[in-house]
Order: structure tokens, then C-alpha cells, then sequence
């Protein structure tokens, strides 16, 4: 896996193209943690957070996310490779 360094407009651009399931690193009040994707939305990214997801055996759609803004993403990987902004 690779890692590139990116500014902050390239990192949201593809955080824009992200599909349900693709892995993210957020900071959110003051937590800095991975999650997946389950929507992107207009103002943000609604995210489980990876320690949700361990564990889980329920049907698709059984864990609710929460939303959080585009500022607040650090990361994203896509494709095995790892676009990191900061």
C-alpha cells in the first residue's frame, strides 16, 4: 500500500467520489479514528466508525452512522493506495 500526501482540495475531491464501504480516517471531537463510508453527502460523510463494524453479524443496514463534516477527514484509501492530507 501506498501513501501520498495531498492537499486539503485533492482529498475532498475524492472523498466526493467515495462509494459505501471505502475506508476513511476522521478527527471528531477531539478523536482521531477509521471508519467506512455509508453515504457521502452535499455538507459531509455519514461514517461507522470501524469499532461499530467488529463484531457485527446483523443484517445490511442494522448500524446507524453519524454525519461528519469534510474538514474533519484526514484520510482516505482507495484503491490500496492512501491519500493523507496534514
Amino acid at each position: 500500500m501506498s501513501v501520498q500526501q495531498v492537499t486539503e482540495a485533492e482529498l475532498l475531491a475524492r472523498v466526493e467520489r467515495c462509494m459505501a464501504g471505502e475506508r476513511l480516517v476522521v478527527e471528531h471531537e477531539g478523536r482521531r479514528f477509521p471508519a467506512r463510508v455509508q453515504h457521502v453527502g452535499a455538507t459531509g460523510v455519514k461514517v461507522i466508525p470501524e469499532t461499530a463494524l467488529q463484531g457485527s453479524h446483523g443484517a445490511p443496514g442494522d448500524i446507524n452512522g453519524f454525519m461528519v463534516s469534510f474538514g474533519e477527514i484526514m484520510e482516505v484509501e482507495i484503491g490500496g493506495v492512501t491519500y493523507r492530507w496534514r
